[in-house]
């Protein structure tokens, strides 16, 4: 055809206004230069090296509690923040796929009926319009010289790992509020038992008191104290009461049910969890907390943003084709001589856009910062949150040890008043002031256990929970 032959011999014209076109598109002003903000890193933050110190992903299970395990379970594959944070990464990784497909060929077909009228046609065809009719297929294709395609892919996929990352971040904080309400929970229900051994002696004491009375061996006023102590244990149960149903409604919210879902729970004994090996904070904890690894991917996807917002000012090179049938008339639209095809390469180049590609750079620029900035308050944030959580963790330690040698103490002065009842050398309101001193001493070792594994949550938070930060799957 004649038409192949004039498009061969424009080849030449075309790829020089390509080039032309390229020099002057690589001529375009960005607008004044910026310097972009620096990302926090470990020797500014003056971290040691990093360490072999790690944390297994279910570090939950190390307490060895099968109520608990389930519980963790539940959460995780039905709390609602789970399925919103799940829910969100399949948006990201549908706009990933939006925008990768404006990297590859685009296909469509199309069918129309077209009438034209003009005053010309009239002498002709003595009608005041015609109609056309016509089906093609038409396909383009963008080149991506400048890579401004592959800046707006990666600017996507980083976004996808941010909020993949977030959703582990998620993951990590509801099993920490689990095993922090479990942990209420055994607390509560230790302290509820013990409160009910406390009132059973303070009611001991209350009649032994009377029966003296009675006797004249002592004066009337001395059963004020013991009605005040009965009032206080009786205060004190209903609070633990409270407690407990408050901690099943939470468990039961964090598992994604109704208040009286958990109602039947039955927590396993609280036990002292197993002691982590810690050396110091080092490197590896920027790696190891997914809020951390989100706020980075974040800043290299803001980073691509850049990127794209610059191949923005180079010429944009599109090649279409088509292909199909036209016809005046519908019976002759799909016979050969109505056959039509073509191509056009089309060129278009930013030459003044009222300072619209300037203004997008310098925002993008601005996004990038200001990513930066949040990474870097996150990193502050984290190592703030770490140290707080060893020294609490070390802290909770040293009170513990203290709360079992007050216990043990406790225990012998309980023995030792036991022998003494016994020989004749004390009444039996002197034992049961020790039964219940034994008691008020166990109710503290039982609170510092509690604080011993809320700081032992706390610290397989802040470290991370075992989090590895692979990239997103994709």
């Amino acid at each position: 055809m004649e038409t192949d032959k004039v498009n061969k011999k424009s080849w030449p014209q075309t790829a020089g206004v390509l080039l032309i076109s390229a020099v002057l598109g690589g001529c375009a002003s960005f607008g004044p230069d910026v310097t972009p903000d620096q990302a926090l890193g470990a020797e500014q933050l003056k971290l040691a090296a990093p360490g072999k110190q790690s944390l297994s992903g279910d570090w939950w299970q190390q307490l060895n509690d099968p109520a608990l395990n389930r519980l963790v379970e539940s959460t995780l594959k039905d709390a609602p923040s789970m399925k919103l944070a799940a829910a969100r990464l399949r948006q990201a990784r549908a706009a990933v796929g939006i925008v990768e497909s404006k990297d590859g060929p685009q296909l469509d077909a199309t069918a129309n009926i077209a009438q034209i009228h003009t005053d010309q046609l009239k002498p002709l065809l003595h009608e005041d319009y015609v109609t056309a009719y016509t089906a093609a297929l038409i396909g383009s294709w963008e080149f991506d010289f400048w890579g401004k395609n592959h800046a707006a892919v990666s600017a996507a996929l980083g976004q996808q790992q941010a909020i993949a990352f977030e959703g582990e971040q998620t993951r990590l904080t509801l099993t920490h509020a689990v095993i922090a309400q479990y942990t209420q929970l055994q607390r509560s229900q230790a302290q509820a038992d013990l409160l009910t051994q406390r009132l059973a002696i303070a009611q001991s004491r209350e009649k032994l008191t009377q029966a003296r009375i009675n006797a004249g061996l002592l004066p009337g006023d001395n059963q004020r104290g013991n009605e005040v102590s009965i009032e206080k244990l009786l205060q004190q149960q209903s609070a633990f009461a409270n407690d407990i149903e408050r901690s099943r409604h939470a468990l039961a919210a964090l598992t994604g049910q109704g208040p009286q879902a958990q109602a039947a729970l039955q927590p396993g004994k609280l036990d002292v969890p197993p002691a982590p090996q810690l050396d110091s904070l080092d490197a590896n904890l920027l790696g190891r907390r997914p809020d951390i690894a989100a706020q980075r991917a974040r800043v290299e996807a803001m980073d691509s943003s850049v990127k794209e917002a610059r191949a923005e000012f180079y010429p944009n090179v599109k090649l279409t084709v088509f292909a199909g049938q036209s016809s005046l008339e519908m019976d002759q639209l799909f016979k050969s001589g109505s056959s039509l095809w073509g191509f056009m390469p089309a060129i278009n180049l930013p030459l003044f856009h009222s300072g619209q590609l300037q203004s997008n750079l310098s925002k993008q620029q601005a996004g990038y910062d200001m990513a930066v900035q949040q990474y870097n308050q996150t990193v502050l944030d984290a190592l703030r949150d770490a140290a707080d959580s060893v020294s609490g963790w070390q802290n909770s330690q040293r009170q513990l040890k203290q709360a079992e040698r007050a216990l043990a103490s406790s225990r012998r002065a309980n023995d030792a008043m036991v022998s003494r009842l016994r020989a004749g050398l004390v009444n039996k309101l002197s034992l049961l002031d020790a039964q219940d001193a034994l008691l008020s001493q166990q109710s503290s070792y039982i609170d510092a256990k509690a604080a011993n594994r809320l700081a032992w949550a706390s610290l397989n938070t802040a470290l991370g929970g075992g989090f590895d930060s692979l990239p997103a799957s994709h």
